[in-house]
């Protein structure tokens, strides 16, 4: 992993950068294929994060630069592992669907176009 991907004041987040994935697919596969203390680690170090995080990311206009972008991946890859790490204790979904079954829609539109 190269160093000084993400922007100035979040080195520590560093080592987690590879969490910056562009879609939902890879995202849910990188968390099935995750130990859950691996897991933990991620969304512990982002939590104390998160507001810092949206701060920036909501200071630039989109497209945003390639570091603030992997901020923003890393931000939508904990909201796929919260529910692993604060209600599963597991990274698979309780009783739910393989997820191999699941299909994204890649192409659904996060927020409205202004």
């Amino acid at each position: 992993m190269t160093q000084n991907q993400l922007p100035a004041g979040f080195s520590d987040l560093e080592p987690f950068a590879a969490w910056a994935l562009p879609t939902e697919t890879q995202r849910n596969q990188r968390r099935l294929a995750s130990t859950q203390e691996e897991l933990t680690a991620f969304a512990g170090a982002m939590l104390p994060r998160t507001e810092d995080i949206t701060k920036l990311v909501d200071g630039h206009q989109e497209p945003w630069p390639e570091p603030v972008e992997k901020l923003f991946l890393m931000l939508l890859s904990l909201a796929e592992v919260a529910p692993a790490v604060q209600r599963y204790d597991q990274p698979a979904v309780i009783d739910g669907y393989e997820s191999s079954r699941f299909q994204a829609d890649e192409a659904h539109m996060l927020r409205p176009r202004y």
